[in-house]
């Protein structure tokens, strides 16, 4: 059995096997911490705040990733997950939680049931 390094990030094993990660699934595996962190961060805010502050973050951990895709002179067209990636994810996903509030389809139903006008 091999010990674990925390100091070896190149090294992640994936099961009892002990094979290394490939490449896309340690990309969306940082991915998936990247939008649990950020949603946690959030989700100390309250409610009302929770959809806007949760795309700033992802917002701002794109702009990170497509820092450090830059820095590590990683390909933009790549056969696997590249932190250029995890960028667009992290963007989109920001772009739609800052997007979400502002649909509000219910909010639109009821003020047109309650006899207000769409204009």
């Amino acid at each position: 059995m091999r010990m674990f390094d925390p100091w070896d990030w190149q090294g992640w094993t994936e099961g009892e096997g002990g094979e290394p990660l490939g490449p896309n699934a340690e990309h969306l595996v940082r991915w998936g911490l990247t939008v649990a962190f950020c949603l946690f961060v959030a989700s100390l805010y309250p409610a009302e705040l929770v959809a806007g502050l949760l795309g700033v973050l992802l917002l701002m951990g794109s702009i990170a990733a497509a820092t450090a895709a830059e820095l590590r002179d990683e390909p933009v067209f790549a056969p696997h997950f590249t932190l250029w990636d995890e960028a667009a994810a992290s963007a989109a996903l920001g772009l739609l939680a800052w997007l979400v509030p502002s649909l509000r389809p219910g909010l639109v139903v009821a003020h047109l049931l309650a006899g207000g006008s769409m204009s």
